[in-house]
């Protein structure tokens, strides 16, 4: 029997020789991690401003994502107007003179002050960068940017489908451990829900509450996929 608590603290403590022993020879699940990979890059793009390019992707593969929706929410919601999806956007997100906006960085859940650009900021910079992970000079936001955070998680899951090699494998996951077990419930339990109670927004409270149960199921999706390959 596979002993997923185990293996997972090796990988944590950085003892990948003892992680190994557990997991033995199985092969790496390739379709199940870059299913992963996809279902956090769509989720990314749900929570970034829809502009032509996102809008037109996600519209894309809507269909695609039902199931996703559907797994995590029982339903799945329809894309709307670009246009009014753009308002809500900037009212939920940027700027709500109402004072309720939801603030979408991960360092203004976990700093005393609630300030922006602190410690998970630069740890996230450095998991980030040990990756291979770099941000577009285009892109003028901090890494701890919840869609980018997402956009990070999948390419970690891409990583795990196809690692350079079994080294590199293992340092990748314990980066996926990190980040989950470190900010996991930072965004399942501060920033998704708080989008998730937003009624008067419809859609991205639906979001919101997709984002919460993905995240939160992620370890024990990875508890069935790595015990299956042992």
């Amino acid at each position: 029997m596979f002993e997923y608590k185990s293996f997972k603290e090796n990988i944590a403590s950085g003892s990948f020789d003892n992680a190994k022993a557990l997991l033995k020879e199985a092969e790496i699940d390739t379709e199940s991690f870059n299913a992963l990979a996809n279902a956090s890059m769509f989720l990314s793009l749900l929570f970034r401003y829809p502009d032509d390019e996102v809008y037109d992707t996600l519209e894309g593969n809507w269909s695609i994502f039902t199931d996703f929706f559907t797994d995590y929410t029982e339903t799945a919601p329809s894309l709307y107007d670009q246009t009014e999806m753009q308002s809500d956007f900037i009212k939920l997100f940027k700027q709500d003179f109402k004072g309720s906006k939801v603030v979408p960085y991960i360092s203004y859940y976990t700093e005393e002050k609630k300030t922006l650009y602190g410690e998970s900021t630069f740890k996230i910079r450095e998991w980030m960068a040990a990756e291979g992970f770099a941000l577009q000079e285009d892109v003028p936001e901090l890494e701890d940017n919840v869609y980018i955070v997402l956009e990070f998680l999948s390419a970690i899951f891409a990583r795990l489908a196809n690692p350079e090699n079994i080294e590199q494998w293992y340092a990748t996951l314990q980066n996926l451990y990190r980040l989950i077990d470190t900010y996991g419930k930072v965004i399942t339990d501060e920033f998704a829900e708080q989008v998730a109670k937003r009624a008067e927004m419809p859609f991205y409270a639906h979001c919101g509450v997709l984002l919460k149960n993905f995240v939160s199921d992620i370890d024990g999706i990875m508890e069935e996929v790595l015990a299956s390959a042992g």
